[in-house]
């Protein structure tokens, strides 16, 4: 006859999983109630599974090895195993066994006692005694070994990882990593204007530190969500072949039962891309009205470096009697308010003309333009000119300060 086994527990969890997570996904997978499962945790010795062959056993401790327990498969010669205490582990010895016939533990063969089997020809003592003292290192459980098993996941929890955090743990699905890639680029974009208008390298280097890893935890949990490791993620950072690896982690789907990694992703659902897709072109936009802020950032950094601020460079090479400054405007334009104010502000003798108002002015602006060879229909307002040079997209007061006729005043 074929042997049959059980499946034997100790009320013992494997180190770095939680045991009230192991508990609930037992009493889940076991439908029993919550004192029966404090039966099955008593540290008693508890039969789980009886009656099943070599295969079916070795599955179920695989199964439940997944979810954090000690479990050990014993031949099912023994007594019930679900009524009595665990027994003290022994050496067992021929002279050991009372009865008259013994049951070989490997095949299950019941015959006279003897020391080798007369169905499978196994030294029956000695097959017992390393059935037992594997049993044994089972139950010790080294941590090591438990180390290189990835953790189990909450099966009572929502699948996937949290969209937003800093851990590297779980999965994470197709379109949660879209709207996580937008989130991510919206918040980069808002620590660059923070960065231009605070002229903070403190603000600025945290907001691209923060960018950086929560790209790259998005790119290892959807790597694990294809059932690969996340160091494959280093991948996105390869100049041009970064590329590839993005439209392959954003398109490709990923696998639909669990993984080493945690439980299948919940869909997001088409409203969530929508959402992140709207979220994507409204950082396009933003990123399209902060641009005439960009072109302040070498100003800026000219500025940390020199420990000088623009405006007293400005009026230390300005020289009202020898600089002529001339503003190209629009009536509508608020920069050009703005950098009105600041001329008045340090005095500066300067000539203005709205374009929008003023067709000659318009014409020979044009004109000049095309002159300095600049593009006519993509230049920003206002339009500075410096002692004959065109200054267009609304320069600041250092690039400004360049073009003055001295360096220095005295």
């Amino acid at each position: 006859m074929n042997p049959v086994f059980n499946v034997v527990f100790f009320g013992e969890t494997l180190p770095g999983y939680d045991r009230a997570v192991a508990r609930q996904q037992l009493q889940a997978l076991l439908k029993c109630s919550p004192a029966a499962l404090e039966q099955v945790f008593s540290g008693q010795r508890v039969g789980l599974r009886k009656g099943l062959d070599a295969d079916e056993a070795r599955l179920y401790q695989l199964r439940l090895k997944g979810i954090g327990l000690i479990v050990v498969i014993e031949p099912a010669v023994q007594p019930d195993v679900a009524q009595i205490p665990a027994p003290t582990v022994a050496e067992p010895t021929p002279a050991s066994v009372p009865d008259e016939t013994v049951s070989c533990p490997k095949c299950g063969e019941q015959q006279p006692r003897r020391t080798l089997c007369r169905a499978c020809a196994t030294d029956m003592p000695r097959f017992q005694a390393a059935l037992e003292n594997a049993v044994r290192e089972v139950r010790k459980a080294p941590a090591e070994d438990a180390q290189a098993q990835p953790p189990a996941h909450d099966a009572f929890a929502e699948p996937g990882s949290r969209l937003l955090g800093l851990d590297f743990k779980g999965r994470l699905g197709r379109q949660a990593y879209f709207l996580g890639a937008t989130l991510g680029f919206a918040a980069l974009l808002l620590a660059g204007l923070l960065f231009v208008k605070t002229q903070s390298l403190i603000l600025g280097g945290l907001g691209l530190l923060l960018f950086i890893v929560y790209s790259l935890r998005l790119s290892v949990l959807r790597c694990h969500d294809l059932g690969r490791s996340g160091w494959w993620s280093l991948a996105t950072g390869i100049p041009y072949l970064g590329a590839i690896a993005g439209m392959i982690l954003t398109l490709m789907p990923g696998q639909k039962d669990d993984n080493n990694w945690g439980a299948q992703p919940r869909s997001l659902g088409w409203p969530a891309f929508a959402g992140g897709l709207a979220l994507a072109i409204a950082s396009i936009a933003g990123f399209a009205s902060m641009s005439a802020d960009l072109y302040r950032l070498p100003a800026m950094t000219r500025q940390v470096h020199s420990g000088s601020t623009p405006e007293a460079t400005f009026k230390a090479r300005y020289d009202a009697g020898r600089d002529r400054i001339l503003m190209y405007s629009l009536s509508t334009c608020g920069y050009c308010a703005e950098k009105r104010r600041l001329f008045d502000r340090l005095g500066v003798r300067y000539t203005e003309y709205m374009i929008d108002e003023d067709q000659a002015a318009e014409d020979r602006l044009t004109s000049r333009m095309r002159q300095a060879g600049l593009p006519v229909d993509a230049i920003g307002t206002p339009i500075i000119e410096v002692n004959g040079t065109l200054l267009p997209n609304n320069p600041d007061l250092d690039e400004i300060a360049r073009h003055l006729t001295r360096t220095s005043k005295g």
